[in-house]
């Protein structure tokens, strides 16, 4: 049997072919969709949907639950601490196609409040026989309607431009439950929307907690220092009631050779692998938080979860070298304890001390940007740039370097500014070496 096979068969590599089998084309295909819906924890659900595309997953759009549906929305339709309209419009226009009953049964799914944001934000609610309600003038445009039970004057909201009319929303709504479209009705009418967003917005950030997107001041400890010493105690056991499995779109990235994939697949212990692919997950999702990125974006996403794979990897190999300078990575030996490690350390402090590795080279570019004339080329408007690729992989590579988090860019001469996490010590040797000729050049 080959080492290659080895590898195939341990307990995380099987966890993620497994991962890697939920993927939304797979899914699609399955003879009981429904069943393999419901086996879905929410966050997978929902970056099945976005890898695929509203367009093409509505067969698994019209099989979520509930909880499913609403984490994909507090997922989906928020930036930050504002809500987005017509993101959540864009999902109720896909409902919308399979008629008016699946449209309005979707809605009433949402969290009251969420429903109450959403018509707040998209119409106004007058009471004819006891509001003032303002005279429709030529100069502005006003789209107006009684509602079926004659109760309410809606007025649509036309800063805000949508796909599906929300009259066509609330029709459907009164077709399927008269008396509880009326209550929304009644309180969209009397309450403030900032009170409602603010409501809305405190509910949805805890219900993020629950699938492991923690606060963006919470996140931001991953751009920390780490710890000289580890913690004295280690979860053994999975967090019960925290997602257990591995996303799809996480497990693509995992699934590739790293010194974080060989060091996971020595470990047997079932209990304590699902601790360690838990604290996987949540570094993912609270680097998505810190680096301020778009949930939408599938692609996006997938890089972050290999600048995560990276920077462990490097976290793992700068422990090692403080343990054994002439620490050789190809050594059976290293990855067995770089194996020991993720027993000492967790994976968000083994990201920390991977960012902390990368620091020193950021601090050497500031300390460049002290010479005049290295300022001076680095200051340089776009316009007055040499149009030299070269010249451009090497603005890419210092911009890079004075992030939140030093990255490694200035590699493809096809795509200067892509960046990635750096992976290992001797990328980090590189870099300082890249900018040292960098520097001598341009201060000589």
């Amino acid at each position: 049997m080959t080492d290659n096979n080895i590898i195939e068969l341990t307990p995380f590599r099987a966890d993620l072919t497994r991962a890697m089998t939920r993927r939304g084309e797979r899914l699609l295909a399955s003879t009981d969709l429904a069943g393999e819906v419901a086996s879905l924890e929410p966050l997978e659900a929902y970056y099945i949907v976005r890898e695929v595309g509203l367009d093409q997953a509505l067969p698994i759009l019209f099989t979520l639950s509930p909880d499913q549906l609403e984490a994909c929305i507090d997922l989906d339709c928020w930036n930050r601490y504002d809500f987005v309209p017509d993101r959540l419009d864009e999902w109720l226009t896909a409902f919308a196609l399979a008629g008016p009953r699946k449209l309005a049964k979707a809605f009433f799914s949402l969290n009251y409040v969420m429903q109450l944001l959403f018509l707040t934000k998209t119409v106004t609610v007058y009471d004819p026989d006891t509001d003032q309600v303002p005279q429709e003038t030529e100069e502005k445009d006003t789209t107006r309607a009684m509602t079926p039970d004659g109760f309410y004057l809606l007025e649509l909201k036309t800063e805000i431009s949508l796909k599906m009319h929300p009259f066509a929303l609330l029709d459907a709504l009164y077709q399927y439950d008269s008396t509880a479209t009326h209550q929304l009705l009644s309180q969209v009418r009397v309450d403030l929307e900032t009170q409602i967003e603010e409501e809305a917005l405190r509910f949805r950030n805890g219900r993020m907690e629950d699938i492991g997107f923690v606060s963006p001041g919470e996140a931001s400890v991953l751009f920390s220092r780490p710890a000289v010493c580890p913690p004295t105690l280690r979860y053994q056991k999975p967090i019960d009631g925290l997602f257990t499995r591995v996303p799809s779109v996480y497990a693509s990235s995992l699934v590739e050779t790293s010194l974080l994939q060989q060091a996971l697949s020595l470990i047997t212990d079932q209990d304590f692998l699902a601790v360690l692919e838990q604290e996987i997950v949540l570094t993912i999702n609270s680097a998505v938080t810190a680096y301020g990125e778009k949930m939408q974006d599938v692609k996006q996403i997938s890089d972050i979860a290999e600048r995560v794979r990276d920077t462990i990897s490097l976290g793992l190999e700068s422990l090692l070298s403080q343990q054994e300078s002439n620490c050789q990575l190809d050594d059976v030996d290293a990855v067995a304890k770089a194996s020991n490690l993720l027993g000492v350390w967790s994976i968000t402090d083994l990201f920390r001390h991977g960012f902390a590795a990368t620091l020193g080279l950021q601090k050497e570019v500031k300390q460049a940007l002290r010479e005049p004339k290295f300022l001076a080329w680095h200051s340089l408007a776009e316009s007055k740039q040499s149009d030299e690729p070269v010249d451009r992989l090497e603005r890419a590579f210092v911009v890079a370097l004075l992030g939140r988090h030093p990255l490694r860019s200035g590699f493809d001469l096809t795509e200067a500014e892509n960046v990635k996490a750096f992976s290992c010590l001797a990328e980090i040797n590189v870099a300082h070496a890249r900018l040292k000729r960098l520097v001598a050049q341009i201060c000589s």
